[in-house]
């Protein structure tokens, strides 16, 4: 898959997650196969208000890119000036959010508002391809509910002002992260555009994520609830893509690494203590589905300093290779939204 330019492999992306999708997480998934992978949800207000400010949504490194850095706002000035600044930093494309469905955002005219109307949507990609040094993608949703689909409609006029790709989440903006999303809606924006459409919405397995390209047509598949502790997802959809055979979910002790990795990519990033409060959800999410995961998670919670946080992870995971009673991260995850 190519956006332009810029090679993503085999479009294996890490959706846009907030309070989850910042530099460590990226570089986590970037490790276990993620193609390209999205930034946090950035107010353009925000950051042309105080840039640096705003500098841990987007900061990178070589080996968390390529990245995506996705923006949303209501004004195409702020928006397009929020390109321009993120076209100068370590970012490799600039996404336009018009499917979150937070109410703070909708209520701000941003995000899946913009589906609502089509004018300012127009005008804010429009503004935001013009400013941009770098390609513009936009990820939207199948339309504000069930009466007002207009997913083919939004990614054809993203395509006639120089769109280099959409992200469908075929779920309306009512439905919020409730109900089934409908892929039929993806194959149609698919068959509509030329640009690359990406699918995103219930890949949970790797054969999900073989179903939605075959049933589709999409260039490539997004995920996220189901990257959330579980960032081997895309090393296991890429196995099953090229080869067939389903990996093994990863042992104990990999999981342990990986968690102990990421919790000291935050502490070099926030210090410690703040390190360790950001990284209980996560440690509970690496350990959902596994045997004893409830005591963890009540152990984890209880949890202060960064040595302790490290050796309450080795003896549970310790315990879990003894035992040697492992079930795949993936099963039972709480539903988290995805912007």
């Amino acid at each position: 898959m190519k956006i332009e330019q810029l090679d993503v492999g085999q479009g294996l992306i890490l959706a846009p997650i907030a309070g989850v999708t910042g530099l460590p997480f990226r570089k986590i998934a970037k490790g276990c196969g993620a193609d390209l992978v999205f930034t946090e949800m950035i107010s353009a207000a925000a950051l042309i208000r105080n840039p640096r400010r705003s500098e841990t949504y987007f900061m990178s490194r070589d080996d968390a890119r390529p990245v995506a850095a996705q923006i949303f706002g209501a004004d195409p000035h702020e928006m397009a000036h929020a390109a321009a600044f993120l076209s100068e930093e370590p970012v490799d494309l600039i996404d336009i959010n018009m499917g979150c469905p937070v109410k703070k955002v909708i209520r701000s005219g941003a995000g899946a508002a913009l589906l609502q109307d089509r004018p300012r949507a127009s005008a804010i990609i429009r503004a935001v391809v013009r400013a941009s040094r770098i390609p513009v993608t936009v990820k939207l949703r199948s339309g504000w509910d069930a009466s007002e689909i207009c997913a083919v409609e939004i990614a054809q006029a993203a395509e006639a002002e120089g769109v280099s790709a959409v992200t469908l989440h075929p779920r309306t903006r009512t439905q919020a992260f409730q109900g089934r999303s409908n892929w039929e809606h993806i194959r149609q924006v698919k068959e509509a555009v030329k640009i690359p459409v990406i699918g995103n919405g219930d890949v949970q397995t790797p054969a999900d994520a073989k179903r939605m390209l075959l049933q589709t047509g999409c260039d490539g598949v997004m995920i996220g609830r189901a990257a959330l502790g579980n960032p081997w997802i895309f090393s296991r959809i890429r196995a099953f893509l090229m080869t067939g055979e389903a990996l093994p979910p990863p042992d104990p002790q990999t999981i342990m690494r990986t968690l102990i990795e990421h919790l000291t990519l935050e502490a070099s990033l926030v210090g410690e203590a703040r390190a360790v409060l950001r990284m209980r959800k996560f440690a509970a999410w690496y350990a959902r589905g596994l045997h004893g995961a409830a005591r963890f998670r009540h152990r984890v919670n209880g949890v202060t300093g960064y040595a302790e946080f490290c050796e309450t992870a080795q003896d549970y995971f310790s315990m879990l290779t003894l035992q040697s009673d492992v079930t795949e991260p993936c099963h039972g995850r709480k539903q988290t939204p995805v912007v």
